[in-house]
């Protein structure tokens, strides 16, 4: 392949073997791969690139000739080739697989092998922070003038969260912790409806109800105890309320932005390629995940264990690499006395790796039929630690933020 003969050249030419790794061309070479392997042992030994003749005496068949570019230029040329090569590969591979295996196999395929490639084609950014102080002071100065200044992400619609932890911001990986049964799926949908009420675009991947369910709580939270129609109103398919839902519908979601949601009807692997995939394709503000002991892992984890770890892990890198904020309902370990708390960091169902990837970890907590909802922060990484209560009818989907519960 022409471009590896190039690169490699230029690299050897310049000596600069810090820029090429920088620029990440470990994933470029298939052909020549021998040869980008011998240099770089050659640079781990000898902190220097091989000269030509050391690299001729190795590989006899080697071609050199002169790269009259600058290195950057034969990095971008040999991304791009690469990249363009390695794509129409797994395209033919998936060619094959619709006739030998069908379909859904050949997108499965395809779902893991281009989220593993578009990773690959990405690269981690450096920065020098001292060189960049202006742009800090720019977006310091921009934040300060606007009047919602005590948040920079989407905001949750609590106000102690909002103001305490800044919102969901780009990158952000959030926790919910719960004991069965306590509401954490009904938190997280509330944080959905409250950012698609200031204009974000939410997506919501549940795997534990199915649409019309969702449809259902998302209608009754959107209600918001203003009188049209409850939860059971709903659910039962009360026709006094028919013509009433219609009005209301036609009220409430004309010229909106969407809620995106994906269910587990029709899909046989819910995995974080899945998720990459679902960001891809709609392009969200922010990302629901409901639950996380439901998802599979593509890595192919041994046991539960394992398999948290790997996802945790995943998420975290998936809402990074998008810039968006992934909310991810888990569960915990039911233990003596769990029903009269909100749970620890200890208490992670599985694995502790949430409690370490997450930058915001909530534990969530309720008495049996009760309307009151206690939320504490368990796990704060860039503000200090908070708590508050939700007074929330459930029927009705009427909610407020409570202080003196006494």
């Amino acid at each position: 392949m022409n471009y590896e003969i190039k690169l490699l050249n230029s690299i050897i030419d310049t000596g600069d073997y810090v820029e090429a790794v920088n620029g990440g061309v470990e994933n470029v070479f298939i052909e020549y791969r021998d040869i980008w392997n011998f240099i770089v042992n050659h640079y781990d030994q000898h902190s220097k690139v091989p000269s030509k003749e050391t690299v001729k005496g190795h590989f006899t068949d080697f071609d050199f000739f002169n790269t009259p570019e600058p290195l950057n230029y034969y990095v971008d040329q040999a991304r791009k080739e690469s990249l363009a090569f390695q794509t129409r590969q797994i395209v033919a591979k998936a060619h094959s697989i619709i006739s030998d295996s069908g379909p859904k196999d050949a997108l499965a395929y395809l779902m893991e092998n281009t989220s593993k490639l578009y990773k690959y084609s990405s690269s981690l950014k450096d920065t020098d922070l001292v060189s960049e102080w202006r742009d800090r002071f720019l977006d310091l100065k921009e934040r300060s003038e606007n009047p919602n200044k005590h948040y920079i992400g989407i905001p949750s619609g609590i106000d102690v969260i909002d103001k305490t932890f800044g919102g969901w911001q780009a990158g952000d990986f959030i926790v919910l912790l719960g004991w069965t049964g306590v509401g954490k799926s009904f938190i997280a949908r509330l944080f959905a409806v409250n950012a698609w009420r200031a204009g974000y675009r939410p997506m919501i991947i549940s795997l534990e109800m199915n649409k019309k369910q969702e449809g259902q709580r998302l209608d009754t939270l959107l209600n918001n105890g203003e009188g049209y129609f409850t939860n059971t109103d709903l659910i039962k398919a009360n026709p006094n309320i028919v013509d009433t839902y219609e009005k209301w519908g036609e009220n409430m979601f004309k010229d909106k932005p969407p809620i995106y949601l994906i269910t587990s009807e029709g899909l046989e692997t819910a995995d974080q390629n899945m998720v990459q995939a679902k960001i891809d394709q709609y392009q969200p503000d922010m990302v629901i995940l409901d639950y996380h002991g439901l998802f599979d892992d593509s890595s192919g984890a041994k046991n539960e264990t394992e398999k948290a770890k790997n996802l945790s892990k995943a998420f975290k890198r998936i809402a990074v690499k998008n810039n968006v904020p992934i909310i991810d309902v888990a569960a915990v370990t039911m233990s003596d006395g769990h029903g009269d708390r909100p749970p620890e960091l200890e208490e992670v169902a599985w694995s502790k790796q949430l409690a370490y990837d997450a930058d915001l970890v909530l534990a969530i907590h309720r008495e049996f039929n009760s309307d009151q909802f206690q939320v504490v922060s368990r796990k704060v990484r860039r503000a200090t630690h908070f708590g508050f209560y939700l007074r929330w009818n459930l029927e009705t989907g009427e909610w407020r933020e409570e202080w003196d519960v006494g």
